[in-house]
C-alpha cells in the first residue's frame, strides 16, 4: 500500500525536478539489506531471500516458500518512525494476489522488528507521495488477471487506512484474450512525479497507450479466435495534481479518461 517536502528555494528547484522524476521508490534490497530486513521475518530466509517453509503468520500458507520481491523504506504509520515495507511473492493464492507485505519498524543500528503481515497487499510498484501529516503515502501500479482480461490500476495507498487503497485514479483493461467481439487494447507505459503548481507536492503524469479493436467472426467451435483488427492508437498524457492527501486529475486529464472508456465501452474504466 514519502515525507513532507518543504518549500524550495531557487537554486534548489533543479535537483527537486530531477528527484522527482525517480524511478519507482520499490527497490530490489541488496545481499546486506536481505540479511537484515529476513532476521525479523524467518531465519530460513537470511541467506536466500525465501522462508521455506511458509512462515507461521500465513495461516493455510502452501507453495515452495515466501520470496522476497521489493521493499520500500518511508514513514507509513508514524512521522517519527522509520518503516519498511517487504513485498514477497509465494505461499498466498490468488485470492490474495500470491503474495502480501510485511511491515518492519527500524529500532537502531542494524536490527528491524517485525510489526504486521498484510496479505495480498502488494508493494513492489510503488512511490512514496508525502502526506500532511508528515507520513508517508504510497502510489501503487496493481495488476491483475482473470477471465481473459489483464488490467493495471494506479492505488493510493495509505497504510494506517481501513481500506487501505484511498483512491482508484484509473485503470486499463486489455481484453485481447477474453472472448469478447470487441474490446480494448491499453498499456500504462509509465507513471512519474513530476511539478504541476507551486505548492510543496509532488503531482503525478501517467502515459497511457490505449486502442479499441473489434474480433474477426468467431467460428461456433473457436468463440475465441484469436484473429482482432485494431484501430489506430492513440497516446494519451494523464496529469494529477497532489495536495498531500488525494490526486485531483486536469480538465484536460478528464477530458481523456472518458475517450479512454469510449476505447472499451463493455467495462467500467478510470476516474
Amino acid at each position: 500500500m514519502k515525507n513532507v517536502l518543504p518549500l524550495l528555494l531557487c537554486s534548489s528547484l533543479a535537483v527537486f525536478s530531477a528527484a522527482l522524476a525517480a524511478s519507482h521508490s520499490s527497490q530490489k534490497p541488496s545481499a546486506k539489506e536481505v540479511r537484515e530486513l529476513m532476521a525479523s521475518v524467518c531465519s530460513s530466509g537470511v541467506k536466500t531471500g525465501t522462508c521455506a517453509p511458509c512462515p507461521a503468520f500465513i495461516e493455510g500458507g502452501a507453495g515452495d516458500g515466501f520470496s522476497l520481491e521489493t521493499v520500500v523504506y518511508g514513514k507509513f504509520t508514524n512521522p517519527k518512525k522509520t518503516d519498511a515495507l517487504l513485498d514477497f511473492s509465494g505461499c498466498e493464492a490468488h485470492v490474495h494476489n500470491f503474495g502480501g507485505s510485511v511491515l518492519l519498524r527500524w529500532q537502531g543500528l542494524t536490527k528491524w522488528k517485525f510489526v504486521t503481515y498484510v496479505p495480498g497487499y502488494l508493494t513492489d510498484q510503488c512511490l512514496k507521495f508525502p502526506a500532511r501529516d508528515g507520513r508517508d503515502l504510497l502510489l501503487c501500479q496493481a495488476d491483475y488477471f482473470g477471465m481473459g482480461t489483464a488490467i493495471s490500476s494506479l492505488l493510493l495507498e495509505d497504510f494506517l487506512a481501513k481500506q487501505t487503497a484511498t483512491q482508484q485514479l484509473f485503470s486499463t483493461y486489455d481484453t485481447t484474450n477474453a472472448c469478447q467481439t470487441e474490446g480494448s487494447i491499453q498499456t500504462l507505459l509509465e507513471w512519474k512525479q513530476v511539478r504541476l503548481n507551486a505548492d510543496r507536492y509532488p503531482d503525478l503524469q501517467a502515459k497511457v497507450k490505449s486502442a479499441a479493436y473489434t474480433r474477426k467472426a468467431a467460428k461456433a467451435d473457436d468463440p475465441c479466435a484469436p484473429e482482432i483488427l485494431s484501430g489506430a492508437s492513440r497516446t494519451y498524457i494523464l496529469e494529477y495534481t497532489f495536495d498531500g492527501g488525494k490526486f485531483t486529475p486536469t480538465a484536460t486529464t478528464r477530458a481523456a479518461l472518458k475517450q479512454l472508456l469510449k476505447d472499451n465501452p463493455y467495462l467500467m474504466g478510470g476516474g
